[in-house]
């Protein structure tokens, strides 16, 4: 386990640059059999807020007003102006260099994969291919009523036209973005891309997560079950902290563009395998 800032708060390269090798090697040892697991942490670099630290988006909101599915059909419009500042603003939203280093390692065939928690589709941007959003995704929306798909501009336009702020599709049906609320269950084909993932691994990094959230923080214990590692990449505590492996409490920006750095000097020698 590393942390990188002294009393000053200047970061110590050099324990990165370590870590980062650390890292690197654990992945070479697994190589093709390693699922990404990411969460808000992952995303925050880029200006999306996250929901469960002490100052997100739950110490200002109820999560279960704000995203339980009842209250969203009987006062849509709660989430809406909600939604119109925090959700559909994540349109203008651009991968970070920890996005970048996830969809670098898949294309080196490092990892299998990447399943994630968070909705901003960061992660589609940056070029990551084998993905599962187990959380839904901004990206599209659908009328309850009639099942018309729409577009993130197209709900986000209908949103900013609306005087309360809902967006409706034409027939008069309410749409809903495509992620998943509190009381409805995840996407099967979401999920079955993240267990084929989490089946055929031997290793899970667990990445800007705390873990608390499941059925998502149920897939390191699946992978430990199979007798596989876990390696934690976050700044803060994890419920799974005494089962892994390696934990590097580092700063995911930092880390990220030290290991990407290296993937860079390693390339041709990683390209002749």
């Amino acid at each position: 386990m590393s942390v990188y800032l002294n009393k000053t708060g200047i970061v110590f390269w050099e324990m990165i640059v370590m870590d980062s090798k650390i890292f690197l090697d654990k992945l070479k040892a697994h190589a093709g059999k390693v699922a990404i697991l990411t969460g808000a942490g992952v995303s925050t670099p880029s200006g999306i807020p996250d929901f469960r630290s002490p100052n997100g988006i739950y110490s200002k909101y109820d999560p279960e007003e704000l995203f339980g599915l009842d209250n969203f059909l009987s006062h849509p419009s709660y989430f809406y102006k909600f939604a119109a500042d925090n959700i559909f603003t994540m349109k203008d939203a651009k991968p970070n260099v920890v996005h970048h280093m996830v969809a670098k390692l898949e294309s080196l065939h490092l990892i299998n994969g990447v399943i994630t928690q968070n909705i901003d589709m960061l992660h589609k941007k940056a070029g990551s291919v084998n993905l599962a959003e187990v959380h839904g995704s901004i990206e599209k929306g659908h009328c309850l009523r009639c099942g018309r798909v729409y577009s993130l501009d197209e709900m986000y336009n209908l949103t900013s036209n609306s005087p309360d702020k809902v967006a409706r599709c034409e027939c008069g049906g309410i749409i809903k973005p495509d992620i998943i609320f509190f009381g409805e269950p995840l996407s099967e084909s979401e999920i079955e891309k993240a267990y084929a993932m989490i089946e055929s691994s031997t290793l899970i990094v667990a990445m800007g997560t705390s873990l608390a959230v499941y059925p998502v923080a149920s897939f390191p214990q699946i992978v430990l079950r199979n007798k596989g590692e876990l390696v934690i990449v976050n700044m803060g505590a994890t419920q799974l902290d005494s089962e892994a492996s390696l934990i590097f409490k580092v700063p995911l920006e930092h880390f990220a563009q030290e290991v990407l750095s290296l993937l860079a000097y390693t390339r041709p020698a990683l390209d002749s395998k």
